[in-house]
């Protein structure tokens, strides 16, 4: 009621009530609610449009399986998964916030990377998956589910430097299992995988 009435006689207020509508039509006409749109879009600055990443050192996100994406928010949220600034952009965000970003991000196109690869070291990293990687991370790194992102068309330096820092942690990486089989791997077979899912479209 009190927005209404400062739309429809806005010009004859005094500054102090006008501020004070200016605070209060916003979130009458939108009834207080940000749009999963407007909460995903603070993503696009690192992530991209639409979660396409447009840098290789930042991943796509946009086109991940939403409750993969709900997980990961929610570690940096609590604080379970370390980060430069993404425990801190989610501390900012409610639980159902982040569940309705993740579910917009799920939504979109999937993006792969454009860029050409040397195409004798992705076999090589081809044979690296199928040995370690196939049973989690299936159709060349294309399946994804809760627990497994999509690997197939992401940028290889941000899963060399992904695989790295988890074989840098051990076994107390987030995610156990591949930590276990990435502790296994040197540098050239982490290079070629990286340059085997970025292969892949």
């Amino acid at each position: 009621m009190f927005a209404a009435r400062c739309r429809s006689s806005i010009r004859l207020l005094s500054p102090a009530l006008f501020l004070a509508c200016l605070l209060a039509v916003p979130a009458a006409w939108g009834g207080g609610v940000r749009s999963a749109d407007m909460l995903a879009h603070t993503c696009a600055g690192c992530h991209g449009t639409g979660g396409a990443s447009a840098g290789a050192a930042m991943p796509t996100i946009g086109g991940m399986e939403k409750i993969y994406l709900v997980n990961v928010l929610m570690d940096y949220k609590k604080g379970l998964r370390s980060s430069t600034i993404m425990g801190r952009i989610m501390r900012g965000y409610s639980e159902q916030e982040i569940a309705a970003i993740a579910s917009w991000l799920a939504d979109r196109p999937w993006v792969s990377t454009d860029r050409p690869v040397d195409g004798s070291l992705a076999h090589r990293g081809e044979l690296i998956h199928q040995e370690f990687c196939e049973t989690c991370h299936g159709d060349g790194g294309r399946g994804q589910d809760s627990k497994s992102p999509r690997l197939a068309g992401q940028w290889a330096p941000y899963i060399r430097y992904t695989l790295e820092s988890c074989r840098a942690k051990g076994l107390s990486c987030k995610t156990r299992q591949g930590a276990e089989r990435v502790l296994d791997l040197d540098d050239a077979d982490i290079d070629a995988l990286a340059h085997y899912y970025e292969s892949q479209k």
